[in-house]
């Protein structure tokens, strides 16, 4: 069952904006230090982020990963913009 697991996720990176793992992991970290400090925006980035993430875990849609790697991707804009 991991092989099959593993090689979704290689077809859903493929289909995918490119994004790495480390990079996802950057943005969260990002959004949960701010988040528990009390900015607001930052909470609601790293809620839909958490969301998404939990939604494309449970299915393994490759949509789903885009929509995940999306909500990275805006949450990393605003991080750009607000820092």
């Amino acid at each position: 069952m991991k092989a099959i697991d593993s090689l979704i996720d290689f077809f859903d990176r493929l289909t995918t904006p490119q994004m790495t793992d480390t990079q996802i992991e950057i943005v969260e970290n990002k959004l949960r230090n701010l988040a528990t400090e009390g900015d607001r925006e930052a909470s609601r980035h790293y809620t839909n982020l958490s969301l998404s993430r939990m939604r494309w875990e449970r299915t393994r849609f490759a949509e789903h990963r885009h929509d995940f790697v999306d909500q990275v991707q805006d949450a990393q804009a605003w991080l750009s913009r607000s820092m």
